[in-house]
Parts: C-alpha cells; structure tokens; sequence
C-alpha cells in the first residue's frame, strides 16, 4: 500500500480548506452533490397554484355560464387529486366564488379534510355563499368540529350569512364553556341580526330565546358609597 506523504496530507488539506471557502462550489455535479431542479418541466409549482387558482377566484364575475362549468368540473376533479393541503384549501376557497350544486358538494365534503386549513376554508367559503343552505352548514361545522378554530370560523361566517336561522344556531355557541367562542357567538349575532346589546352574553341569550333584553340598571357613585356603609 502507497503510504500518504506528509506533503500529500497537506495538499489534501488545503484542498479541502479551498472547497469549504468556496462553499463546496467546486464539488462536482455529482452523487449527493448533484444540483435538484427546482420544478420539473411542465409541472406547475405549488406557488403557480396558487397564483392560477386566486385568478380563476378573481374572475369569476367576469365568466359566463360555460366556462364557470367548466371551471367547477376542473376544480373538482383536480381537488380529488391534490395531495397539498395548501392547495387544497386553495381550492375550496376558490370555489366559494362559482356557485353551483357540484362545487357544494365540494364545499361540504370540505369539512371532513383531515387539515384543520382545508376546513377553515370551507368555512369562510360558505360564509360567501349566504341564505339558508350555507346557515345549515355552518351550523353543522360550529358544533360539530373538534376544532377550536374551525368553530370559531364557523360562527363568524354563519354571522355573515345575515340569514335568520342563523340566530339560533348562534344561540347554542352562547352556551358553548369556551369564553373566546362566547365573544365570537356574541359578534356574529350582531352581524346576523343587526342589533348590539353590547358584551352581556346573558342579554344576548335573551333576544335569541324571543325575549326582549332588559339591561342592568346603572348603579350610580351615590348609590355605591350607600351601599358600603
């Protein structure tokens, strides 16, 4: 066997000193070291979904009946394909802005996503659609996701809704032992009724229960001091 010089050692070292001074840049293009293209040819990057996908979003006004057709049938069919989330999400989002009874059937299976995104939005994608069907949905979301999150989306969106059977189904968010779902259920039934009796729950609870809310009496700074002594 060749013995290593002390001379090869430091031509090796210093070799090897250069390349790291280098940033390995003079490594070649090979094994672990081979550069990995960023995208395959012909194949859309995620940040190109999302690009394409918020445009179809921003156009739909501007489409007429056959090519929003068209648009649903791509979007469902490409959604049971997607493996991102993200673009999944995207997708549902997406949809929210081209009503039609295939694209809600999206909307609502949406919420059995196992990624906590994919439902929040379908969440705000109902909260576009309005009127009794996307109340019904809502609804369903607000009570029944394991989710924090995604309640709370829901009944911000059911608010949005401004449909009268939102009430209601606000009302059981009030019960709801979560104080931040309380606050949320209270701001939505303001939107969806447009009245405002402030913060007090236990008012709230009595306008949704058909009673007309009494508040408190204001105590005045004579009436305190009274009371002390």
């Amino acid at each position: 066997m060749r013995r290593i010089t002390r001379r090869s050692r430091w031509t090796l070292g210093l070799c090897w000193l250069v390349c790291c001074a280098a940033g390995c840049s003079s490594l070649p293009n090979w094994g672990p070291f081979r550069e990995v293209p960023d995208r395959l040819p012909g194949v859309p990057t995620p940040a190109e979904k999302q690009a394409a996908l918020r445009k179809l979003a921003k156009d739909a006004g501007g489409r007429n009946v056959e090519e929003k057709q068209r648009v649903v049938h791509d979007l469902t069919k490409a959604i049971r394909e997607e493996q991102d989330p993200i673009i999944r999400a995207e997708i549902v989002a997406t949809l929210g802005h081209y009503p039609a009874s295939e694209s809600d059937r999206v909307m609502k299976a949406a919420f059995n996503d196992p990624d906590v995104d994919v439902r929040l939005a379908a969440c705000r994608a109902w909260g576009r659609r309005r009127g009794p069907q996307a109340a019904a949905v809502l609804a369903d979301a607000m009570t029944g996701d394991a989710e924090l999150d995604v309640r709370m989306a829901a009944a911000r969106a059911l608010g949005r809704s401004k449909d009268p059977s939102a009430v209601p189904a606000l009302g059981k968010a009030l019960e709801d032992p979560d104080v931040a779902m309380q606050r949320q259920a209270v701001l939505a039934l303001r939107d969806a009724s447009g009245k405002d009796f402030g913060n007090d729950v236990n008012l709230w609870r009595q306008y949704v229960q058909g009673e007309t809310p009494k508040p408190d009496k204001p105590v005045s700074v004579a009436e305190r001091f009274r009371k002390m002594f």
